[in-house]
């Protein structure tokens, strides 16, 4: 990075701010005048020193942002991590009920789901304060449960779960999403989630209830296209219901939350043909629970790729597993109370927070993680609009 080679150009330069020398002077070398200039003067290349080096520690920031259906806006929150605590910034208006957001791979922007108007929002992030305008809306193919730019930026991907479709809508060379979908297929009841692989030629989206299945697609980031892989669909465990599901970070495992069958799935991700397979179903309830009560909703994997993290509809609890390095394979950590309804959380950048919206009461809760131990510690509750359904965390420039 330039800090680096900023810093090392301050000690080449600085060898010895005694003297003109630029070898470091000899031990048994008399101290010249000026002795006191000398110490201030290594105090204060010390200071620009610590400056050069810590710039994240110095400068970052975080911003939640909190899409509150029942106010038709999204919230925006700032994070203060010395505190812990969740500030209330401001929130921007939308035509509609707001639902899942996804941001573009540049940060500039961010996309949302307007379904109570079957619409797509752009909006534009600041990035002194975080705070959102919307900058352009389109027209979706239905009710949009989920977005998910693909990793040229050129195509948003969506869900739709009370119409049973997908969809790929044109993002323009500025970012936004004017015009109706390009593509738009039929592929049956509750469609939950839509997400493209790490290297964007597959895409996956599951179904809880009926179908019980993850749809299998390939995916043409040239023309925007979707077509079904072969097989088509990865069968989900008897009565488990896939509702969402992530990556983890060596592209090779994929983690699939369970929504009727309060589990996670772990599969095998095969890069050249596109297909998912089961290899581990893990409970996220304690073994006493009532077994017809309750139902998982999101699911994250953290950055370092060790932990994973679901939530529990009904038990109320974000359920935490650890990841086998070696095989993918999951093992029970904890599980911490959080507030009613958690249908939606998400990890913060830099792995030191989680923020959980409980849809329930509306009301925020905010944790600290121990990134060593992947363990949570509620730090604060308070106090949202009225059925938050996502939560999605931002570092500021």
């Amino acid at each position: 990075m330039a800090w680096i080679g900023v810093s090392k150009w301050v000690l080449d330069r600085f060898r010895c701010v005694r003297c003109t020398k630029t070898d470091r002077c000899s031990p048994n070398e008399e101290v010249e005048p000026g002795w006191f200039a000398y110490v201030r003067t290594r105090m204060k290349l010390s200071a620009l020193l610590a400056i050069l080096l810590c710039p994240p520690l110095l400068f970052a920031e975080t911003v939640v942002y909190v899409s509150e259906g029942g106010h038709n806006r999204i919230a925006v929150y700032s994070l203060e991590e010395e505190t812990a605590t969740l500030e209330r910034r401001g929130d921007v208006l939308l035509p509609g009920s707001p639902g899942a957001l996804a941001l573009s791979g540049d940060g500039r922007l961010i996309y949302a789901s307007v379904r109570s108007e079957k619409l797509f929002a752009t909006l534009g992030v600041d990035p002194a304060t975080g705070l959102l305008s919307i900058l352009a809306t389109a027209p979706a193919a239905g009710n949009p449960a989920y977005v998910h730019p693909d990793a040229t930026g050129r195509w948003l991907l969506a869900a739709y779960y009370g119409e049973g479709l997908v969809s790929v809508s044109p993002i323009d060379d500025d970012g936004l999403v004017r015009e109706e979908a390009l593509q738009v297929l039929d592929i049956g009841p509750k469609a939950h989630c839509i997400l493209t692989d790490p290297a964007n030629r597959f895409v996956f989206t599951p179904h809880p209830m009926d179908l019980n299945c993850v749809d299998q697609f390939r995916f043409d980031a040239e023309k925007g296209e979707l077509t079904l892989n072969d097989p088509p669909t990865m069968p989900g465990e008897e009565n488990a219901g896939p509702r969402h599901l992530k990556f983890h970070p060596n592209g090779r495992w994929a983690y699939v939350v369970n929504e009727q069958g309060k589990s996670v799935t772990f599969c095998h991700f095969d890069a050249e043909t596109g297909r998912l397979e089961k290899r581990q179903t893990i409970s996220t309830h304690p073994k006493d629970w009532y077994p017809n009560t309750g139902s998982c909703a999101e699911i994250k994997v953290s950055e370092d790729g060790r932990f994973v993290y679901a939530s529990n509809r009904g038990h109320e609890s974000i359920a935490s597993f650890t990841i086998d390095p070696d095989t993918g394979e999951l093992a029970e950590l904890e599980r911490v109370p959080t507030e009613k309804i958690p249908r939606s959380f998400d990890l913060m950048p830099g792995g030191r927070f989680v923020v959980v919206a409980g849809q329930g009461e509306g009301k925020l809760a905010l944790y600290r993680r121990d990134p060593e131990t992947g363990r949570l510690t509620l730090a604060q509750t308070l106090e949202c609009g009225k059925s938050p359904a996502w939560v999605m965390g931002l570092p500021l420039p």
